[in-house]
C-alpha cells in the first residue's frame, strides 16, 4: 500500500490497530513502512535549552529516539492582550517514512491539526500523545487544543551525508553537541562555507557582503541572540553578492528583520527554515519579515518555512540607501506561518523600482495575520504598491491556504507613510499582469478579498483566475469570490472595472 493511500486511510482518529488483538489482526501498514527507515537525531550541548511543554520521540526501523526540541522566543502577554509565542522545532534526519510521537508535558491532548491540511499526514491522538507520520524533506505543524501560542513544527531532513571536510580551509565548520559563541555576527567571504551540522547551535547573525560562490548549509540551528546594543541587526543579511546558495539550516530567536537578500544576483535557497519572535523592540510586537528580497534579480526559494509576526515572505524594490529593480524570483515549495501582522507572500510596501517575473509554485499558507481589533492590509496573497514603480507578470499556481484570518487576496496602489529610498519622491504605479490558477482557500476570508487602484491612471490591470476555491466551492464570478472596495479607503480608492478580473 502506498503512503498516500494510508494518508487517505489514517489522517484522523482513531488509531489503526497495530496487532495487539492477535496474530490475525491486521498492522497498522505505516508502521510496516517504518522498518525501512534509517533515522538520526541530532546531538545537543547539555546546556542547550530546553522546553517544559512538549517531549518528541522519532522511530524508523529501531526503537523510539528522543529527539531535541529547541524553543523559540517565550511566554509572555502584550500590554494589548495578545499573547507571545513560543514556538518548537523539532528536527532530525531520515530517509524514509518515520512515526513522530508528541507528547504533552502540561495538558491532555483532545484535539489535534496537522497543518498544510492537504499534506494529510496521518494523525490521531492515543494514550495521551499525538501521532504522526511524516517523511524526508516533510514539514509539518502541529497544533494540540487549538493552542497557536505554542504550535510544535517538524522537520524532516534526508541525513547529513554531505557534510564538508572540516579540514578544508575555505570551510567555517561549527560542530555538533556544542553551543558557538559567534555574536554579534559571523561573516564570510567569497568562496567560503559556513557549515553548522545537526545538533550544533550557534549564537549570532550571518552578514555577507560584496562575496561571490558562498554556500550556507548543515542541519543545525542558528539562534539569533539580538541584543539591547544592536536592536536593528537582521539575522541573515545578504548583500550585493552573486552565486548565494543557503540550505537547510533553520534561523530563529530574531526579533527584527529576520533574512534578506539586498542587491544581490543568482541565489538558491532551499530547504532553509526561519521562525521568528515577538518584537521587543517595536510596540506592535512585529516588524519582524520572516524572508526577504529587495533589489535582487534571479532568485530561488524552493521547499522553505517562513514563521513571523510580518511579512513572511516579502519582495521590495528599494528602502534607505537599498534600491533597484526585482527580477525573476521563484517560490516552489514554501510554506508560510504569518502570525501577527503582515502578510504570508508579499510583494511590497516598497515599490519605487518595478519587480517583475515572480512566481508562487505549490505553496502553502498556514495561516495570514489578522489585526488586533481592526481592519488593516493582512492577507495571504499580497501585493501592495505603495511606490511609483510598476510590478508585473506575477504567477501563482496551485496555492494552498489553511487559515485566511483576515483577507484572502489584497491587491492594491495606496499611498502609506512607509520609506522609501534616500532621495526617492513618492508617486503613484501600477500592478499588471497577474495569474491565479487553482488557488484553494479552505476556510472563507472573514473580510473577502481585495483589488482597488489609485486613480484611473495607476491602477491594478489584467487580472485572469482559472479556478479560485473558497471553502469548497468554485468561484466564477466576482460577487462569488467575494472581490470589494477596502471600505477604509474607498473615499481615495480608485475601483477596478470587473473587466480587468477575467475568471477563465
Amino acid at each position: 500500500m502506498t503512503i498516500a493511500v494510508c494518508a487517505a486511510m489514517l489522517a484522523c482518529t482513531p488509531a489503526p490497530d497495530n496487532g495487539s488483538g492477535g496474530e490475525d489482526t491486521p498492522q497498522n501498514p505505516l508502521d510496516e513502512q517504518i522498518q525501512n527507515t534509517t533515522v538520526e537525531v541530532y546531538k545537543y550541548a547539555p546546556e542547550a535549552p530546553r522546553t517544559p511543554y512538549y517531549v518528541v520521540n522519532v522511530q524508523g526501523k529501531d526503537e523510539p529516539q528522543n529527539c531535541y526540541v529547541f524553543p523559540i522566543g517565550k511566554d509572555g502577554v502584550h500590554t494589548d492582550g495578545r499573547k507571545h509565542d513560543l514556538v518548537h522545532a523539532a528536527l532530525f534526519g531520515a530517509d524514509g517514512l518515520v512515526r513522530v510521537e508528541v507528547i504533552p508535558l502540561t495538558v491532555a491532548p483532545e484535539t489535534v491539526e496537522v497543518l498544510p491540511k492537504v499534506k494529510e499526514y496521518p494523525h490521531w491522538i492515543e494514550d495521551g500523545k499525538v501521532i504522526v507520520y511524516v517523511k524526508n524533506g516533510d514539514k509539518a505543524g502541529v497544533v494540540i487544543n487549538g493552542d497557536k501560542e505554542h504550535p510544535v513544527f517538524l522537520f524532516a531532513h534526508s541525513l547529513e551525508t554531505d557534510k564538508p571536510s572540516k579540514d578544508d580551509p575555505n570551510v567555517i565548520y561549527f560542530e555538533a553537541g556544542k553551543i558557538h559563541n559567534m555574536q554579534p555576527k559571523l561573516v564570510a567571504t567569497s568562496g567560503k562555507t559556513i557549515y553548522i551540522e545537526g545538533g550544533a547551535i550557534v549564537k549570532g547573525a550571518i552578514y555577507i557582503q560584496n562575496a561571490e560562490n558562498v554556500t550556507i548549509a548543515g542541519h543545525g540551528i542558528m539562534d539569533d541572540y539580538h541584543t539591547e546594543n544592536d536592536p536593528s541587526c537582521w539575522g541573515m543579511r545578504i548583500y550585493k553578492s552573486k552565486n548565494v546558495t543557503v540550505k537547510d539550516i533553520l534561523l530563529a530567536n530574531m526579533h527584527g528583520w529576520t533574512s534578506y537578500f539586498v542587491e544581490c544576483e543568482d541565489v538558491v535557497v532551499d530547504n532553509y527554515k526561519v521562525i521568528a519572535t515577538w518584537n521587543y523592540y517595536n510596540n506592535t510586537g512585529v516588524e519582524n519579515d520572516g524572508i526577504g528580497v529587495m533589489s535582487s534579480q534571479r532568485v530561488k526559494f524552493l521547499n522553505t518555512f517562513s514563521y513571523s509576526h510580518d511579512d513572511t515572505y516579502v519582495i521590495k524594490s528599494g528602502k534607505w540607501s537599498y534600491k533597484g529593480e526585482v527580477k525573476d524570483v521563484l517560490y516552489d515549495g514554501c510554506m508560510a506561518w504569518n502570525r501577527w501582522g503582515g502578510n504570508a507572500f508579499e510583494i511590497g510596501y516598497e515599490v519605487p523600482y518595478n519587480i517583475s517575473d515572480i512566481k508562487y509554485r505549490n505553496c502553502y499558507v498556514l495561516h495570514s495575520a489578522a489585526s488586533h481589533g481592526y481592519t488593516f492590509r493582512h492577507g495571504a496573497l499580497s501585493i501592495h504598491n505603495s511606490g511609483k514603480g510598476t510590478v508585473s507578470d506575477v504567477s501563482y499556481e496551485n496555492i494552498h491556504i489553511d487559515h485566511p484570518n483576515e483577507f484572502g487576496i489584497y491587491y492594491s496602489i495606496i499611498k502609506t507613510s512607509y520609506s522609501l529610498p534616500d532621495g526617492e519622491v513618492w508617486g503613484p504605479g501600477n500592478i499588471t499582469g497577474v495569474s491565479l490558477k487553482n488557488i484553494y482557500m479552505y476556510e472563507t476570508p472573514p473580510y473577502g478579498n481585495i483589488v482597488f487602484g489609485y486613480d484611473k491612471d495607476h491602477t491594478v490591470k489584467n487580472i485572469t483566475i482559472d479556478n479560485l476555491v473558497i471553502d469548497g466551492k468554485k468561484c466564477t464570478t466576482h460577487e462569488e469570490a467575494n472581490f470589494t472596495v477596502d471600505a477604509a479607503t474607498s473615499n481615495v480608492a480608485y475601483t477596478v472595472p470587473k473587466s480587468e478580473i477575467v475568471f477563465e
